[in-house]
């Protein structure tokens, strides 16, 4: 976003707040001339730290969104300023949407949901994204109100009428003077609204859209990107929720692709880091969507459940993936959770569906689980072949030691365990894919007395 935002606008000054020492000290090792670094010691009042401990760590930065504006305009004497989220991209100079302010003192955008994406009701009519605020007093007046409401309630939860900072902003434009909304379509497009253009062109960097509907032709001035994850410096371009055209893939999410890249090895190189992603995945097709990998084949989606206090209904969900392979293949799964559960619940197993709807071949060699137990004891522990054999059970067609069978895609093994808290899995194993013809005669050849055995956990 730093990097797109100086590109785009030369004369951008920006002041970052790093809600975590990784982040102050990469963002201080690449001094960045146009970047103002303002730490959680300088920033945080009396009144901010009295409701940090009660709020999540987003809910937190929720919080804090009006109150860095305030903070920014105040001890640098702004004439104004502008909240941008970290995830937004800039393709072209945003200094055609304050054009638009004229006598305004407040610029809100809208999240102009596509009909079947509209999340007005819970998530608000405006997106906290690119918030522009001028510093005379109808600017400081929706300001004031704003910080002074985010630090009563601010919370992921939508409440009374309210979600987050967010659905603050659905009456501003009624409740105070000087509050314009953005007409520009170019500010604001994101996974939730992108299904209602078209691509026009991709010239010297510069992308073309329209409306569907309207035939209007814009510059994309800012794309929020939204639901884009990485994960061991490879990206994940697909949303769960929101279907994008491959023509945004091949891109705007292109660019972007480009850019992050070039940034991962610029920070390599100079040994710069932040927070880690945990290397849940060990290989990712090339396709950036996701979606289309796992239709025609090339990924698999696995699914790790966490129970908690043996209540099956009561747990957390982990994804990973598996490219697929017709023969044997090693898979190490590590996932970091740093202290899963509080304190008056108890981990009591685990409950892996490998690449589920695909029929399979599974070999599990080791499980290393580490934490807490009980008695808040730190332990360690490698349950090898022996142990696994065992404590798995599930549903499986066949089995042999510790490698299953699953024919008919559907299939789970599951590992009781009874621990305070899960800091490290770690999994280690072997699997292959079975294609339909294979799954098909081996179904066949599982007679009455088997399928009693395996019921058994034979």
């Amino acid at each position: 976003m730093l990097r797109s935002l100086v590109a785009a606008d030369t004369k951008a000054k920006v002041y970052v707040f790093p809600f975590d020492k990784a982040s102050e000290l990469a963002l201080s090792k690449l001094h960045f001339d146009f970047v103002q670094i303002v730490t959680l010691e300088e920033f945080e009042s009396i009144e901010l730290l009295k409701v940090k401990e009660e709020r999540s760590k987003g809910e937190y930065c929720w919080t804090c969104t009006p109150w860095i504006i305030k903070y920014s305009i105040e001890k640098y004497k702004l004439d104004h300023c502008t909240y941008v989220d970290a995830d937004l991209f800039f393709y072209s100079n945003p200094e055609v949407l304050f054009g638009e302010l004229k006598n305004s003192s407040v610029l809100i955008t809208e999240h102009r949901y596509s009909p079947e994406y509209d999340q007005t009701e819970t998530a608000g009519k405006y997106c906290v994204q690119f918030v522009f605020f001028r510093n005379d007093a109808n600017g400081k007046k929706v300001l004031d109100w704003w910080a002074d409401r985010c630090l009563e309630w601010c919370y992921a939860r939508f409440e009374d009428g309210k979600f987050g900072d967010q659905k603050y902003l659905d009456h501003w434009t009624s409740q105070f003077e000087g509050v314009h909304v953005l007409k520009h379509l170019g500010g604001g497009v994101a996974p939730w609204n992108i299904q209602q253009y078209d691509l026009v062109n991709v010239e010297n960097n510069k992308i073309q859209l329209s409306d569907i509907i309207s035939k209007e032709k814009f510059p994309l001035v800012f794309y929020h990107f939204h639901d884009v994850k990485m994960v061991v410096k490879e990206l994940r371009f697909y949303s769960e929720f929101y279907q994008i055209h491959e023509s945004f893939y091949d891109s705007i999410y292109k660019k972007y692709s480009s850019a992050l890249d070039s940034n991962l090895e610029f920070l390599e190189e100079n040994s710069i880091g932040s927070e880690k992603v945990p290397p849940i995945l060990l290989d990712l097709s090339k396709t950036l969507n996701y979606y289309k990998a796992i239709k025609l084949g090339f990924l698999t989606e696995t699914v790790l459940f966490i129970a908690k206090n043996g209540n099956i209904n009561f747990q957390n969900e982990l994804k990973y993936n598996f490219p697929i392979s017709k023969k044997m293949k090693k898979f190490r799964i590590e996932i970091h959770l740093g202290g899963f559960n509080s304190p008056k619940d108890m981990v009591s197993g685990i409950t892996i569906v490998p690449a589920r709807g695909t029929a399979l071949e599974m070999n599990i060699v080791t499980l290393r689980v580490s934490g807490l137990d009980s008695d808040s004891n730190r332990y360690d522990i490698l349950l090898q072949h022996k142990q696994l054999k065992k404590m798995i059970t599930g549903n499986w067609q066949k089995r042999n030691g510790n490698t299953f069978c699953f024919y008919s895609s559907n299939g789970f093994f599951s590992i009781p365990l009874n621990f305070k808290t899960l800091d490290t899995i770690e999994l280690v194993g072997d699997w292959r894919f079975i294609d339909p013809i294979e799954s098909a005669l081996e179904i066949s050849k599982l007679s009455l007395t088997k399928r009693i055995l395996k019921k058994l956990g034979y």
